[in-house]
Formats: C-alpha cells, structure tokens, sequence
C-alpha cells in the first residue's frame, strides 16, 4: 500500500519521509486545500510586476553579475528556460533516486508556502512529477551552497522539461522518452519560476536528513555496544554512575541493559567506557539540536527573491543560502566521529587480552595462532576510523568566490552533506564490528548473562556466528551486521527490550 503524505509547507518531519529516505519510492503526495489562495496571490504578485515593467531581480532581470541588465517582456520566459539549461553543470556519480526524490519534495514543499510566485499549475505539475515517480538525473558534485543547490536543482528541473536523463524502471533513459511515456507535459517556466526551481538547499537538506535518520539507528546501537562491551570487560560499573544525570538517555540504555547491580570486581577502567555515558549524550543531543534545526530549513521558505503578498513586491535576501545546512553537517561529522573513535578504542580493549585483565583470549579465540578470531575487524574499524578524522574537517569554513566575485561568500554545504553520508556508512559498520566483538566476548562468560544481554546475544547469533573454534569469512558477517544496523533491526530489538 502506498503511503500518502498530504503537505502544507509547514509541518514536514524526518519521521513523514522515513520510508522515501530507506529507499521506498512508494508515496502519493496530496496538498491542503487551504493553502492554494497564498500561491495564488504570490503569482499575481509576480504578474503585477512584469505589467508594470518593475525591474526586479530574477523576474525582469539578469541573474548574478547580470542583474542591472533589464529583460524585455517577450524575453522573459526564455530567460528562466535559459537559467535552467545553463545552470545544470554538475558533474560526477549522481544521487541516489531516493535522494532526488526527497528533493522534489522538499521543494514542492517550499513552493506551496506562497512566497515563490510561482503558478498553480507548475506546483500540479510537480506534484504530478513526484507521484509518477519522474525522478531527474541529478549529478552529486557542483554546489556551493550559496543560493542554495543551484546546479543541483537545475538539473531536477531540467529533467522535467525534457532534458537530460530521468530514472525509469531502475535505469536512467532520455528524459524526452521518460515524460512520454508518462503522458507528462514537459516543464514550461514563466516569469520567476525557473529561480523558484532552482534557489534552494534541497539537496544539502536531502541528504542530511538521511544521515540523521540512519544516524539515530547508529546513536542506539552505540549505546547498546557499549552495554555489551562494559558487561563482556567486567568494567567498573560504580565509577560510571558518578555520571548519573536523569535525562542521560545512554546510560538509561545501559542500565537497562545490564541492571543497577554489579560486580564489585573490577578490572579494567579505560576511559573510552569510563567517560562514555558523557560523550554519548553529548553526541545524542548533537543529533536531537540538529534535527530541529533540518526540521526547521524543510518548512521554510528557501528562495530568492521572495514575493511579499501585502506589499506587492519581490526582495531579495539571503533566504536560500546554505549555511545552516552545511554547519549542521560538519558539526554531525564531528559527533559521529567521536562516536567512531570511543567504538574502535573499546573494540581494542575486547581483543586485546594484553591489556587490563578481563580475562577474554587474544583476539576472542579459543584457538589462537591456528585461528586468527576478531584480529582484522579491528584493523577495519581503525582503517575507517582514520577515514573519518579527514572527512570530518569542517567544510564551511571554506569559502571560494563565484559569480564575478558577486557570491563573495558561499556555505560549501553540499560537500558537507556528502561526506556526512560517507562518515555514517563508515560509523554503521564500526559500531556493527563492536557489536559483533562484544558478542563474542559475552560467549567466554563465566557468570551468567543478565535476561536482556541473553536476548541480545541470541539475535546476534541468529546472524553471526560464534568464532571460539573457527574462523569466518569476516566481510559478509560484518557487511549483514551493518545492514541490521541499518535498516533498524537492531532499534526494533532494543524497542522489544524496552530499552528505548
């Protein structure tokens, strides 16, 4: 059954584009019907400027270096066509369909707002174009972030109009062949409607909204691990409660998960368990800050100029500059990546036997030297931790000038969305390699296993094999282990145990 999601241009969350972002293209978009009277009257507003011949930018005007450059009425709508064609110069791998379909949404969203200018019909189309799953090719490099994605959204516009390639039953065909087979009118843009299309941060703001979702996932999952790992390691549980807060949500997890009862004796006291309920949440409230921050960019007007209904004008501004969406990126690169780091540390402290005493065999083997056991997923781990320490350099603290020096400052947002993605992937597969570790540990317990780590090592098992007296093809366990991870597996088992 198709999921249908009815917007308003205000009340869009993470949770309606869930399905979309996990790689289901299956949604009908419908739009409120009380909204469509602000659209209306932001197009005569835009009518009115082009009868009265008001040089406004965008509308009757150039773009860029060229907006003292008045166009003449019957210019006009060349001028938002020629906008598109020139504009759609990204180069490289193109987005994932999914991606690009969230962006169609994201900015059919942004439209319906009434502050666009834009015509009833071409938010129908659009509507039209996303229900009929006519998803443009959309090249991933060539955005600043400076009036947004503004190559990136060229390209989604110009796929509508015909040109290009569009996504059709898992490859990409001629967009003129995809629209016909479609019965789609290909995209004409009238006055202002070409810079409505192509002024804002709906790629950067795609993409971020993926990584906070599976970044959710990942926040769970590391709360579990070190759950797992704490109780595997015997380590001193009373020096962790002296972090004890009531909001803290991971060690809530972690008690949970382990009960408030613990041993008394102690073995090990590394700092990547001993401070970890305090860089957990810290990373935690990282992802809740910047949620609402993504929530609040998706239902707000991203565009240049805007059209201001009252006083009958257009004004320009810094509405779709990306900012936001590139400063919310680096700084959920970051946490993630001491996320990252605490994980890979405590991974060297379950195959390690030579430091602390916790009493595990090198490398989690009963037969070291004939078996190599957990040995190189560590060495993965380290490997993708290390990625992570360069992805993780803030991107918008850069800043190269475009458009003659007229863009003199601009976000590079959009690589920092990007590498979000990659710093995630990387993350699910590390926090996957402790889990599985963690596990293996748990297997050389001389105690019995509280009910809820029972229930967790069992599930791992169900997917992982136990390594004491064999080894296993590590890149298929690892690669399931992170797919649980990723596609919520493990969140609903945690959900099961009442742990979230």
């Amino acid at each position: 059954m198709k999921k249908v999601l009815t917007l308003d241009g205000a009340n869009l969350s993470i949770d309606d584009l869930k399905d979309v972002l996990q790689g289901n293209l299956d949604i009908v978009i419908e739009i409120q019907d009380h909204i469509k009277n602000h659209i209306l009257q932001s197009r005569n507003t835009v009518d009115m400027i082009v009868q009265k011949k008001i040089p406004i930018y965008g509308i009757s005007t150039g773009f860029g270096k060229f907006k003292e450059i008045y166009i003449p009425h019957q210019e006009m709508v060349e001028l938002q066509k020629n906008l598109i064609i020139s504009h759609a110069s990204c180069v490289g791998e193109p987005l994932k369909p999914n991606i690009v379909l969230v962006m169609m949404i994201l900015r059919l969203n942004c439209l319906i707002r009434g502050f666009s200018g834009v015509r009833m019909s071409l938010i129908e189309s659009l509507q039209q174009a996303i229900n009929k799953k006519l998803i443009p090719k959309v090249p991933c490099q060539g955005s600043v972030g400076a009036s947004g994605d503004l190559a990136p959204l060229s390209h989604l516009a110009l796929g509508l109009m015909g040109i290009g390639e569009i996504w059709n039953d898992g490859q990409y065909i001629a967009a003129e062949q995809a629209l016909k087979i479609h019965d789609f009118e290909p995209l004409e843009f009238m006055e202002k409607e070409g810079l409505a299309m192509n002024n804002g941060t709906q790629m950067m703001a795609a993409i971020n909204l993926e990584t906070l979702m599976r970044s959710q996932y990942v926040m769970n999952a590391a709360d579990l691990a070190l759950g797992l790992t704490s109780y595997a390691l015997q380590t001193n549980y009373h020096f962790l409660k002296n972090y004890t807060k009531s909001d803290n949500k991971s060690k809530n997890i972690v008690f949970s998960l382990i009960g408030e009862q613990w041993t008394d004796q102690i073995k090990t006291n590394p700092k990547s368990i001993q401070t970890a309920f305090t860089i957990h949440q810290i990373v935690r409230q990282s992802i809740q800050e910047n949620l609402r921050i993504l929530e609040r960019e998706i239902n707000s007007t991203s565009d240049n100029p805007i059209i201001d209904n009252e006083q009958q004008s257009a004004k320009s501004g810094g509405n779709f500059h990306g900012e936001y969406m590139g400063m919310l990126a680096d700084n959920l690169c970051i946490a993630l990546q001491r996320l990252c780091i605490f994980s890979e540390r405590r991974q060297e402290r379950l195959v390690n036997s030579e430091i602390g005493d916790c009493g595990l065999p090198m490398f989690l083997t009963s037969k070291g030297g004939l078996l190599n056991g957990y040995m190189i997923p560590q060495y993965t781990s380290a490997a993708l931790v290390s990625e992570n320490k360069v992805l993780s350099h803030p991107s918008c603290i850069d800043t190269v000038p475009t458009s003659a020096n007229i863009e003199d400052h601009v976000s590079m947002g959009a690589y920092s969305a990007r590498k979000g993605l990659q710093i995630i992937q990387n993350a699910e597969y590390i926090i996957a390699i402790e889990l599985m570790c963690a596990a293996q540990g748990l297997e050389f317990a001389k105690f019995q296993l509280p009910p809820k780590i029972q229930s967790c090592l069992k599930y791992i098992r169900s997917i992982i094999p136990d390594v004491k007296t064999q080894d296993i093809f590590m890149n298929q366990y690892i690669e399931l282990m992170a797919k649980n991870l990723r596609n919520g597996n493990i969140n609903n088992l945690m959900e099961e145990l009442q742990l979230l």
